[in-house]
């Protein structure tokens, strides 16, 4: 049989045959070894336990390599399965090049595919030509319903800025399937070749 030597104890010691089990005090992957849940998930390369958790270890024949899972890691019930939890992501509602033979209204439109609360508008121009000064103005909605306290158009450039602080939203939830749009036209009407182009973005919260 082939000599391994234990190391861990201030002793060392030969044994002939397979270190394994108790012997190295640990038993395999998956073992609870302390009372606060910390447990071996595998071993490194010189054999030494790898151990999830944050307890003390009831046997210490040998040395561990000891993990805390960070924070985010603790929606996982298992490896690899993950409880539903949020997060905060953007939802794409397009973009539009307003001209005179483009049009100058438009509607932006963005279908989630997962519960979302919308809270923060992104709204970005690009002005081409002395006539493209107007702002883009809008409605915003969540399905049918209206997400502004009055009906008249809002200023988005005003509240979507990049660089706006103060200026989160909190939109009503949707479900699956339900369109968020703005409804927009030109408070300043484009003449001759002139454009303005325009892209908006919702950041919100998504169940996922």
């Amino acid at each position: 049989m082939r000599q391994f030597e234990v190391i861990g104890d201030d002793d060392d010691y030969d044994v002939d045959g397979d270190v394994m089990g108790d012997v190295m005090g640990y038993g395999g992957p998956g073992e609870d070894i302390d009372d606060d849940g910390a447990e071996v998930v595998g071993y490194t390369s010189a054999g030494y336990p790898v151990v999830v958790g944050k307890g003390k270890s009831r046997r210490r024949r040998r040395p561990t390599v000891r993990l805390s899972k960070p924070g985010w890691r603790g929606a996982q019930l298992a490896p690899g399965v993950i409880a539903p939890d949020q997060g905060l992501l953007p939802l794409p509602m397009g973009s539009f090049t307003y001209s005179v033979a483009n049009g100058q209204t438009f509607t932006f439109s963005g279908q989630i595919q997962k519960p979302f609360r919308g809270e923060r508008l992104l709204v970005t121009t690009v002005r081409t030509g002395t006539s493209a000064v107007g702002r883009v103005l809008g409605q915003l909605f969540v399905g049918s319903d209206l997400a502004q306290l009055d009906v008249p158009q809002i200023d988005l450039e005003q509240i979507g800025g990049p660089n706006n602080f103060g200026v989160r939203l909190t939109m009503k939830p949707a479900q699956p399937g339900v369109f968020i749009r703005a409804v927009t036209a030109l408070s300043t009407p484009l003449t001759g070749t002139d454009t303005l182009f325009c892209t908006v973005t919702l950041l919100g919260r998504l169940i996922h």
